[in-house]
């Protein structure tokens, strides 16, 4: 994939999305869900960098699934059903019913939506957290980024299992503070969810079925689960800038896929192995992100603020990155 066919695939979805959008709610339907999509891709641009070093190891076919099934599941799964199913457990009402109301009152539905907020930051939170730990304490890493922590991170990693110790930390600490059962078991199950996904990612990379990796199955449910974990602010936040159902699952549908897009560039390009630091950046922004969910559990934190973090440790990264190649060109 070449940039330039980059750029027409990018200009293609937003004049679909703007023309759909216009005919919902007009020049401010439009306004509305472009908006949501610059949202949603600064919010998530880590992801799509975290995606890539993942699809690296993955063939061919299953880059190409990532971008078909994979954003079926990214629009109907997480920015639709998703936000749903949430409203319809907590507030004890049938999914066919939330559905209406989304449809017919978008600012009941919303008010729905900001009361299952806590689980929802939790669930995901505590998510991110865990692929952010799960790299950072890896024994087997040789390249450092910020050396004083990451160096520091290894020898610890090497002396036993620490990775579970500093999440079960923050679960008790966090469910201490909050003594909100179902908040406590929100963190829990991020985590569960995790360690599960991880279990199976392992575990299919011993076999191989008609030709078709196994492992590549592991790794697609894993990044649809990191995405979906990464998504979940932006799916909560976008309520605050569209009460349209329509207008915001297509403008956070427009990002997912811009980020997609941009997650096969970077592996088919070859981009992605000029940029060594580029992961680690990455990794430190997604654990921003999950530390950042928490957080809001206790104050809440603007997107502007989050999108911001994540951001400055990729750009950081990818200067870091680049005064590394050059120094490595000119030895």
């Amino acid at each position: 994939m070449t940039f330039r066919k980059l750029l027409v695939e990018f200009s293609i979805v937003f004049i679909v999305s703007w023309i759909i959008e216009f005919f919902y709610m007009g020049i401010k339907g439009i306004f509305e869900g472009t908006t949501l999509s610059l949202l949603e891709i600064s919010l998530s641009f880590d992801n799509a960098v975290m995606n890539a070093v993942i699809l690296t190891g993955m063939s061919q076919i299953w880059r190409r699934r990532f971008l078909t099934w994979g954003m079926v599941i990214a629009v109907f799964g997480m920015r639709f059903l998703f936000p749903v199913l949430i409203v319809a457990l907590t507030a004890g009402i049938g999914v066919v019913k939330v559905v209406e109301l989304a449809f017919s009152n978008p600012e009941e539905y919303g008010h729905y939506l900001e009361l299952a907020e806590p689980l929802i930051l939790s669930f995901g939170g505590s998510f991110l957290l865990m692929v952010f730990i799960n790299w950072l304490f890896d024994a087997g890493k040789e390249l450092y980024w910020i050396r004083f922590l990451e160096e520091k991170a290894v020898k610890l990693a090497k002396l036993g299992e620490i990775k579970l110790i500093v999440a079960l930390t923050v679960v008790l600490f966090i469910g201490f503070l909050k003594k909100n059962p179902g908040i406590l078991l929100a963190m829990i199950l991020g985590i569960l969810l995790f360690e599960l996904v991880h279990f199976i990612k392992r575990s299919m990379e011993y076999f191989e079925k008609d030709g078709i990796s196994a492992r590549g199955l592991g790794g697609f449910i894993y990044l649809e689960l990191l995405d979906a974990s990464c998504s979940l602010d932006g799916t909560v936040g976008a309520f605050a800038i569209s009460q349209n159902l329509i207008v915001i699952t297509l403008g956070l549908s427009v990002g997912a896929f811009i980020l997609r897009s941009l997650t096969v560039y970077f592996v088919e390009s070859g981009r992605l192995q000029q940029l060594p630091y580029l992961e680690h950046g990455a990794h430190w922004g997604i654990g921003g992100l999950g530390i950042m969910m928490l957080i809001q559990l206790f104050h809440h934190i603007p997107e502007p603020v989050i999108s911001t973090v994540a951001l400055v440790f990729i750009l950081s990264s990818l200067y870091s990155s680049i005064k590394r190649t050059e120094s490595l060109l000119k030895e």
